[in-house]
């Protein structure tokens, strides 16, 4: 009897080619699987390059995760017995705020083994180190990038914040990040906690938090252009 591999969601550098932010349990790991589903095959290939892998690229089995459910599940099925399927996103850890929970789902509903790998997560580590509320968060992911709308999410998210103590966090396409900014501080209240974190794990990493009117005394055009999660907490 053949038996059914694994799914291993294998994390991925926020920050291009910085391998030694994985650990050696996820390397080796890695290097033992050749059969990968991912967000990018060609994103997929240059990590898996730059970790090392043992095995010439044009030997390694990948797949695009695409819009057609079937044709995902089809690759699942074709290849789970008797080997493992790694799953890899851009950045980051698949299934959170990245694609993959489609997959892990998969394998739930016909009972095969997900194994998680831990990596550098620019959420988590936004929370981490705003010093607000880790112990009760809730991620947003992209707000409206139309500022009616937006005003009237980031009232919300402030009301939460304030009723529940639940700290809020959410993130936007580098280019808007002004808008996003200069937004924030004209419909917040003053003496909300705000956190922006940029360019999390890089060596030009600036994660500062402070209330609204501390933050309207700061320059802030400093993060065009870079990549930024924003925390809203009390």
């Amino acid at each position: 009897m053949i038996l059914k591999g694994s799914i291993i969601l294998f994390p991925c550098p926020i920050v291009d080619g910085k391998i030694e932010s994985l650990s050696a349990e996820t390397l080796t790991w890695l290097h033992q699987t050749d059969h990968f589903i991912v967000e990018r095959a060609k994103t997929a290939r240059h990590f898996l390059k730059a970790a090392g892998h043992p095995m010439p690229m044009q030997q390694i089995v990948i797949h695009e995760i695409t819009n057609d459910i079937s044709e995902n599940e089809d690759f699942l099925k074709s290849n789970i017995f008797g080997r493992n399927i790694g799953v890899i996103s851009e950045a980051g850890c698949p299934g959170v705020a990245d694609p993959g929970a489609e997959v892990a789902d998969w394998a739930q509903r016909n009972d095969i083994r997900v194994i998680p790998f831990i990596g550098p997560s620019s959420i988590l580590l936004a929370v981490m180190a705003s010093g607000l509320g880790g112990q009760n968060f809730a991620f947003n992911g992209y707000l409206s990038n139309k500022k009616p709308e937006l005003i009237t999410q980031l009232k919300a998210l402030e009301s939460k914040v304030q009723k529940t103590g639940q700290t809020q966090i959410f993130m936007e396409t580098p280019y808007r990040n002004g808008f996003v900014v200069e937004t924030c501080l004209t419909t917040l209240n003053d003496q909300t906690k705000f956190c922006i974190a940029c360019d999390i794990n890089a060596p030009s990493e600036d994660i500062k938090q402070m209330k609204i009117k501390d933050w309207k005394k700061q320059k802030t055009d400093i993060y065009h252009k870079r990549p930024c999660i924003y925390v809203l907490g009390k």
